[in-house]
């Protein structure tokens, strides 16, 4: 009798397979010693609550020593024994097998299911296409929500086991690097003091600019990051960067238009909307190919682009934002009033 084949594997830290939710059990084996009409009797006289994928067959002491096809168990005559119908070959997952190990195999496999063994080669459970789905989609929305956390600065894989000290020193890096953001805008706006007293209307709009600056910066970041990385050149990323500054393009006109006609109806006259319109588009454009190149510079200097491009990209984006808005506001307002002192921070 030749033995079922097994996967190869090498353990490792990662979760056994055991772990796998509602790891299914088989209610579909037979033993080596009946026939099929036997085996159909007593699988007809069981309660199967899961649907009938694969009759395993079984030894006296519960071995997998092979799996019965359908048809066999069909259209083969009554007294055929099991022994002569099965076959003998298939493959099998240890139970000590790292979840995702035996979540690659399974991928591979091409098959509905996979049976599961102990060390001694005992049929202890079952890995099915539904399973298999289910715990893939659950691991992709987990590295979804990873890559939302790293992207912030959070490079966290377990934040429950998390003490307050270690949770201090890994955000606190991150929100020294926004603080330090905050302060250079406010060294800009510092600097254009008398053209905020002159246009009030330029302070009320400045959070929607920085917001609309900070939105595009981390969409972009986002389609850069979620790439594949060894698809990270030099010429994909002068595609992306391309891709990136086309729609950025057109978010900016629709975007500073709107914002524009709302700064003209607020009564901030025509130099007013055309400065909402300029700022709003430039900075959007600048943010977005920020947002796209930032991964790709940290990724050529190998760094995590991963954990360190969210703060980098958003402080960038709000100071050089800051700096566009108060400048075209400066030079807009400056030449459509004629206060050649508006023209001198």
């Amino acid at each position: 009798m030749l033995p079922a084949r097994r996967a190869k594997t090498q353990p490792n830290s990662a979760l056994a397979v055991s772990a796998l939710h509602g790891l299914r059990s088989v209610q579909t084996a037979v033993n080596i010693g009946q026939t099929i009409g036997e085996a159909l009797a007593d699988l007809r006289a069981r309660t199967i609550d899961h649907p009938v994928v694969y009759v395993y067959v079984l030894d006296d002491d519960d071995r997998l020593v092979g799996q019965l096809p359908t048809r066999a168990l069909l259209f083969a005559s009554p007294e055929t024994p099991v022994r002569d119908a099965m076959r003998r070959e298939l493959t099998t997952i240890s139970i000590d097998t790292s979840l995702d190990e035996a979540l690659a195999i399974f991928g591979k496999s091409r098959l509905l299911a996979l049976p599961v063994v102990d060390s001694e080669g005992r049929l202890v459970g079952a890995i099915d296409v539904e399973q298999y789905a289910r715990e893939s989609l659950e691991r992709a929305e987990r590295e979804r929500v990873r890559q939302v956390f790293q992207t912030l600065g959070l490079a966290v894989d377990h934040p429950e086991a998390l003490t307050p000290g270690e949770s201090f020193r890994m955000r606190m890096p991150w929100l020294f690097c926004n603080i330090g953001g905050g302060i250079l805008c406010a060294i800009v706006a510092w600097l254009f003091t008398d053209l905020l007293e002159r246009v009030v209307l330029l302070a009320f709009f400045l959070p929607l600019v920085l917001t609309l600056g900070e939105s595009v910066a981390m969409q972009s970041l986002a389609l850069t990051v979620g790439s594949d990385p060894e698809r990270r050149t030099f010429a994909n990323a002068l595609k992306t960067l391309r891709s990136e500054l086309g729609a950025a393009t057109l978010l900016a006109l629709c975007c500073g238009t709107l914002v524009a006609m709302v700064s003209l109806l607020w009564g901030g006259g025509a130099a007013g909307a055309f400065t909402m319109f300029t700022a709003v588009g430039a900075s959007m454009v600048f943010a977005s190919v920020a947002g796209g190149a930032i991964p790709m510079i940290l990724h050529a200097f190998r760094l995590d682009p991963n954990v360190a491009a969210g703060p980098i990209a958003l402080v960038l984006a709000d100071t050089a934002t800051t700096a566009m808005y108060f400048s075209l506001g400066l030079a807009i307002f400056g030449s459509a009033t004629g206060d050649a002192s508006l023209l001198v921070p």
